[in-house]
């Protein structure tokens, strides 16, 4: 068990305590993600993006990673077995909180791209047959 200082007393950081915030941080970006496909800006696209499937897909690798990193810090102190100081567990949940803001990021920049797109003027006969719609994911951390 790792304690660290509050106030003046011992407070302890736990594995779970880790697989927790990692775990939490990531389903609630994930709902939100589905959540905006259903309820987010949207934009049509003349053309498919492979730049902005790119980015989705970048994006949810780093809601992932925000998972992995609580599951594989929560599991290595575990495994451990021993008290150690609450150094690592703590770097665990900022990597966590770091992928999920990088997440938002990528998605911001994303809808960015979106806008950028969607301002193209549409003229008949040059877009797809079927126009690309993009769904905005907004984060919690897109300032």
């Amino acid at each position: 068990m790792s304690e660290v200082k509050v106030d003046g007393r011992r407070a302890a950081v736990r594995p779970w305590h880790v697989f927790a915030f990692g775990s939490v941080l990531a389903v609630g970006a994930l709902v939100e993600r589905v959540q905006g496909f259903r309820a987010g800006r949207q934009y049509v696209l003349c053309h498919a993006s492979a730049t902005l499937d790119h980015l989705t897909l970048l994006a949810l690798g780093l809601v992932a990673g925000a998972l992995l990193v609580g599951i594989v810090g929560a599991a290595a102190e575990t495994v451990r077995g021993k008290a150690s100081r609450p150094a690592f567990l703590v770097a665990c949940m900022v990597a966590a909180l770091a992928f999920v803001v990088a997440a938002d990021r990528v998605d911001a920049g994303a809808e960015e791209r979106a806008v950028r797109m969607a301002g193209e003027s549409f003229t008949e006969g040059a877009c797809d047959y079927a126009p690309q719609v993009y769904s905005a994911t907004p984060g919690w951390f897109s300032w």
